[in-house]
Order: C-alpha cells, then sequence, then structure tokens
C-alpha cells in the first residue's frame, strides 16, 4: 500500500478490499502497529518480503491513534512548513507527508526474516512503496529512514533486489553490495484506453522484466 490508496481508504478498511493483496499462508510481521509486512516463499530458495513503508505515516491512521502522534512529531522534528507536503527548504527533502517510513520492530522483524533467507540459502525479493536508495530515486520521494532499510539488508546475503514504486519517471541503480534497486515508474500516468503493466521472469540467476506502456524493460543478474 502507498499514499494513493492512503488517500482514499484507512487501513482498517483496506485490509478488507481486493487491494488486501497477501496470499494464503503468508507469514505477517508482529501486529504491533498494526503493520502490514508479511513473506511467502513461492517456489524453493526464493522468498519474497513485502515490506509496509508507512508503517510510520500520519497517513490512513486515526488521529488520536499513538502511530500517528509518533509519526507527526518525527515529522514535524524534520519538516517546520505550514504545508507538511512541501519539501521546500528542508534539509532533507524525504521528510514530507506523502512519504513514510519503517518502525523498529518492523526492521527487527525483517532482520530476522533476512537472518533465515541466509542460513536456508535462499535468495530474497523485498517490495515496497518507497524506494530506499537515493541512486533509484529523487530525494523527495524516498523513505524517511531508508539508511535504516538499507543497513538491514546489507548485514546480509540473501536480497538480490528491491522493488519500489511512487517515483513515476521510475529509476534503478546497484548499489555497493551488488542488490538491485527498481524503481517501477507510476502507471498512474497512462493515458486513457491504454494499458500499463510489468510481467517478471524469476530465474536462477537473473530476472526479466518485460514491460508494457510506461513500464521498461530490465535485465538484473544475480
Amino acid at each position: 500500500w502507498g499514499n494513493h490508496e492512503f488517500y482514499n481508504f484507512s487501513r482498517a478498511r483496506l485490509v478488507h478490499t481486493g487491494l488486501n493483496s497477501r496470499p494464503a499462508g503468508a507469514t505477517a510481521s508482529p501486529p504491533a502497529g498494526d503493520c502490514q509486512a508479511y513473506h511467502f516463499s513461492p517456489a524453493p530458495q526464493f522468498r519474497v518480503v513485502v515490506l509496509d513503508a508507512y508503517d510510520l505515516s500520519i497517513l490512513g491512521r486515526e488521529p488520536d491513534s499513538p502511530r500517528y502522534q509518533e509519526s507527526l512529531r518525527l515529522l514535524r522534528e524534520k519538516n517546520p512548513n505550514n504545508n507538511l507536503n512541501s519539501p521546500a527548504g528542508l534539509e532533507e527533502p524525504r521528510f514530507v507527508e506523502f512519504n513514510g517510513g519503517f518502525s523498529q520492530a518492523q526492521l527487527d522483524w525483517f532482520n530476522e526474516v533476512l537472518k533465515f533467507s541466509d542460513e536456508n540459502e535462499e535468495k530474497v525479493i523485498v517490495m515496497g512503496h518507497l524506494p530506499i536508495h537515493p541512486d533509484a530515486s529523487d530525494r523527495v520521494c524516498l523513505a524517511w529512514n531508508y539508511e535504516d532499510a538499507l543497513s538491514v539488508i546489507h548485514a546480509h546475503q540473501c536480497v538480490v533486489c528491491f522493488l519500489a514504486g511512487h517515483l513515476h519517471d521510475g529509476g534503478y541503480c546497484s548499489d555497493s553490495h551488488g542488490v538491485h534497486h527498481l524503481t517501477l515508474e507510476g502507471v498512474i500516468e497512462t493515458p486513457p484506453e491504454s494499458n500499463a503493466f510489468g510481467t517478471i521472469y524469476v530465474y536462477e540467476d537473473k530476472m526479466i522484466l518485460k514491460g508494457r506502456g510506461r513500464i521498461s524493460d530490465r535485465v538484473m543478474h544475480f
């Protein structure tokens, strides 16, 4: 889920809609703070981890909830603008209302999942709405605490790719640890009466993205 879902629905509502795409049998994160991260294994030695990039956020939560208040305090510490969606003048322009971040509880859970995958020699694809590498994004559209998520990934050997959205122009980089960071173009920009989608083919040593419309083709070797 990303900001466009939370502009229209609460977390409680999204759980009961078709936008809740968690597959049967997926292992969810600890329930603290209503985090919606989960992971599953669609094939032997292959795991997908979906992070909740708005675990820390003021979007989609009731203003009187503890997580909303925690997120608002963090946001106001970094963004003194009257309009919290404005990055104007910010030293760290990612601290805007339409972004979010990862709680420490989610990061701890994420670390344990990757530890398990290391021990079982799995390859892992991680997904989250917000990019977590500055070379695969602009300075505004990053997760608030992207460095923390990167630190967890770089402490392990198993992650081969991080898939993100949010930045409508898309982006890509291969980081210093050989992890691919692919930010997919925003299909929200697709002209009426046309299609935009991508299909990813996963092999033992590579992933191939075949795109249509705004989505670009990409080959990523492990």
